[in-house]
């Protein structure tokens, strides 16, 4: 616990937190140059999300997903199979590269538990999908309009009983299961655990741990390979996820054609349930920030998009629980960082609520000019620079196109260069240029 805590603001919370990590308490630094060069880079991070004027330069932080697995040679599904394959491509890309902070390896996740699991959210290099390509979201009406108010009441529950065995084959027998709540009192227990003793929720189970003990031995693997880019001087870009409620829903429960007929259909239902998720998303991003001593806490932005939604829904069904969101996360010390897919020209008016110096949004196709137009001085932005560039432009365009986008969107401040999107795919020699153009040009 930080010292004093109980009497900061949400501001000065964010501020020791995010000194704290970047003084790289708790890490085992190679050297002293290691050191320096982590709360460097770091410092730089943090100079931007709190919108300190004129800092040393504007840090460089491309978000990538499996583009240096293709970098180094490798397929998507040997780094999803091998984690020293992984581990090696992101020590040796983050060192080659040189980023200002780093992707997180456990992003990329690991196929055999999802094998054991029988996984149907998604298909992955080698099940389902080429080994080469980036996993693929399965979007289905993995929750039913009557589900409504079992989700509302106890979503906890519901996650389990229902959901679980609808989205992944091995467990489907836990549907079998009667609440947990029966066990409060020993006359009610027996029911419960005799439950348990059923040949199909045992073999449910057993999926569940061996799919933990896979996934223990992976995360041991990597671990190594992590604490080497931390002692090399460089951070991760982020400490933990969460979502926005709506896309929750939306993503993977109702479906995307579903939940765009409850706005219509169901309107309630959709706000009481976007809202039983907002302390659920809170807590899931405070938590993995907290364990990993990190408070940059990475939203993915999906259904909010202009066009995705009007205005006026963006408004009702949208946003407010994704703000409440985004003020429960920095109440709680942590720096909501959105990754705001598509274009958001029409909802910068919308972000703009937010308090002064406590949010991040990287952007994919807004108009950067626009964004430090309306959010300059209130939050700091980042990103706008297009994927497509890396893989089909040369250095020099590649270089042109950095300069051009940082006197756009970085005036005095505030700025993170970064890629439009989460990179499956790049090639060396421009996104080599774009990471040195950001060195080069974002100096004030």
């Amino acid at each position: 616990m930080i010292a004093g805590w109980e009497n900061m603001s949400s501001s000065q919370r964010q501020e020791a937190f995010l000194a704290k990590w970047a003084s790289g308490e708790g890490i085992e630094f190679a050297g002293d140059e290691a050191r320096a060069s982590y709360q460097y880079r770091a410092g730089l991070i943090m100079d931007a999300v709190k919108l300190k004027k004129k800092p040393d330069r504007v840090p460089v932080v491309p978000l990538v997903t499996f583009a240096p697995i293709g970098l180094y040679g490798y397929s998507a599904k040997q780094a999803m199979y091998d984690p020293h394959i992984l581990g090696k491509v992101c020590l040796d890309y983050t060192r080659d590269y040189d980023v200002d902070a780093t992707s997180i390896p456990p992003m990329v996740m690991h196929g055999p538990a999802l094998e054991v699991l029988g996984y149907h959210l998604y298909k992955w290099p080698g099940h389902g999908i080429k080994d080469e390509q980036g996993y693929q979201f399965v979007e289905k009406e993995y929750m039913k309009a009557e589900d409504y108010d079992h989700f509302i009441a106890d979503p906890t529950d519901y996650w389990f009983r229902v959901w679980f065995p609808r989205t992944h084959s091995s467990l489907e027998p836990l549907a079998q299961m009667p609440p947990l709540y029966g066990t409060m009192e020993l006359p009610m227990a027996a029911p419960w655990l005799c439950t348990l003793g059923a040949p199909p929720i045992q073999e449910a189970y057993k999926a569940l741990l061996e799919a933990g003990r896979i996934s223990f031995e992976w995360i041991q693997a990597l671990g190594p390979y992590m604490g080497q880019i931390l002692s090399s001087g460089y951070p991760m870009y982020a400490g933990s996820a969460t979502k926005a409620p709506f896309d929750v829903l939306g993503d993977s429960f109702r479906g995307t054609t579903q939940l765009m007929m409850d706005l219509y259909r169901r309107p309630q239902k959709v706000l009481d349930a976007v809202d039983r998720l907002v302390p659920l998303m809170i807590s899931l991003g405070v938590g993995g920030a907290v364990a990993n001593n990190n408070p940059l806490v990475f939203i993915p932005l999906h259904k909010g998009a202009d066009g995705f939604m009007s205005d006026e829904q963006f408004t009702k069904f949208y946003w407010p629980s994704l703000k409440k969101v985004i003020i429960g996360l920095a109440e709680n010390g942590c720096m909501p960082c959105c990754f705001v897919e598509g274009g958001y020209n029409q909802r910068l008016e919308h972000l703009a609520e937010v308090p002064v110096g406590e949010c991040a949004f990287i952007f994919d196709r807004t108009d950067m000019a626009r964004a430090r137009e309306i959010l300059g001085g209130k939050s700091c932005i980042g990103g706008g620079f297009p994927v497509s560039l890396i893989m089909t432009g040369n250095a020099q365009q590649v270089e042109a196109e950095t300069k051009k986008l940082l006197e756009a969107a970085a005036g005095d401040g505030g700025y993170i260069l970064s890629i439009g999107c989460a990179m499956d795919e790049a090639r060396e020699h421009t996104l080599k240029a774009f990471i040195q153009a950001g060195k080069k040009y974002g100096k004030y």
